[in-house]
Formats: structure tokens, C-alpha cells, sequence
């Protein structure tokens, strides 16, 4: 069976806002070990599903469309840097996700259309977008929390979701490679 390695995301524009505060936060973290994410593949994962069956890819899409339909664009915003699972114990850094109860349904509702086709390995959602991963700690705990602590005000121009898409995961040793599989657009009224 041909596997593929699959997730549910939004993707991200680059903004002023953002380029700034990323490149910012990789200056003020230079020293510490931090795998940092490709810049242009900022996207916030809905649901990720993992190594999937190919044969499958074509009922995933169908599916996702009926969803896209139901609901309408909304806004989010981006504001503050944080760190899971804690800034005390940084592993993933994060840039966070203020958003209306939309994008919340619209992943319920994903979750749901896909029940019987595909496993989500982990069902919580906490909306970010990673921006790095520590693999082995950090040299200095308390610079790394003092620099997320002193962009916890920051904010970005509300963002307009209009779609969300399917993407393929590729492993490679310098890191995960995306690509879009397929756009789905939010075009529906009213969610439901």
C-alpha cells in the first residue's frame, strides 16, 4: 500500500508584521539550538492525519469541499509569542492565534466528514503557527522566556481566511518539505 503523509491547514500570507517579528525573535534566540521553519510555510494545522493511504486522497478531497461550503471567510489575528509546552520548558515556538468560534467549528466539522475515512492521531487544537522547534532544550532557559515574554503585546492586522487547504508532508533531513495537495474555499453563508 502507497502511503502519503497528509494534514489540514491554513495557510498563511507573510506580512510586514510577521517577517518582522520572526526575524526579530531569530536574532534575539542566535545562540540557542533552534530548528527554525521555513519562512513561506507558515500555515496553522487544523487536523493532521499522518501517513494515509493514497487510494484514499480523492474521498478526503470530496469530503473537505462539502465542508469549505458550509462555512463563510472570517478574520483572525496574530498576536503574541508563547512556547509549548510551556516558556519554561520551551520545545515548539509559536507565534499565537486570536480567532472567533469559526475556524473552531469549521475543524469540528472536518473532523467529523472524516471520521470513517481517516484517524487523527491527536484531537486537541490550540491554533498557532510554529515558527521553531528546540530538539534538545535550550542553553539559556531564562533569555528564551524573557524574549517571548517581551513580544507577549505584539499584534498583527487581522488576517482574512478565505480558504484552507490539503497538504502532503515530505520527511527530509533538513527538515519537512510541504506542498499543497489541493485549495479548498470557504464559501459558504452561514457554518452548519
Amino acid at each position: 500500500m502507497e502511503t502519503t503523509r497528509i494534514f489540514i491547514a491554513i495557510k498563511i500570507n507573510n506580512t510586514d508584521q510577521i517577517r518582522t517579528i520572526f526575524r526579530q525573535v531569530q536574532v534575539d534566540l542566535k545562540d540557542e539550538w533552534i530548528k527554525w521553519v521555513d519562512f513561506k510555510g507558515l500555515h496553522i494545522t487544523l487536523g493532521f492525519i499522518g501517513a494515509t493511504d493514497v487510494r484514499k486522497i480523492e474521498l478526503i478531497k470530496n469530503r473537505l469541499r462539502i465542508c469549505a461550503a458550509k462555512f463563510p471567510p472570517f478574520r483572525i489575528q496574530l498576536s503574541s509569542l508563547g512556547a509549548f509546552p510551556s516558556i519554561n520548558r520551551a520545545r515548539v515556538l509559536w507565534i499565537g492565534v486570536n480567532t472567533d468560534d469559526l475556524m473552531y467549528q469549521l475543524r469540528e466539522e472536518i473532523l467529523k466528514h472524516l471520521q470513517n475515512i481517516v484517524e487523527f492521531p491527536d484531537t486537541r487544537f490550540s491554533p498557532h503557527l510554529t515558527i521553531g522547534r528546540i530538539k534538545y532544550g535550550v542553553k539559556n532557559p531564562d533569555k528564551v522566556k524573557c524574549i517571548l515574554e517581551s513580544h507577549e503585546s505584539w499584534r498583527d492586522d487581522e488576517l482574512l481566511i478565505s480558504e484552507f487547504v490539503l497538504m502532503e508532508s515530505k520527511l527530509t533531513q533538513q527538515g519537512p518539505v510541504y506542498e499543497v495537495m489541493d485549495h479548498f474555499d470557504l464559501s459558504g453563508s452561514t457554518p452548519h
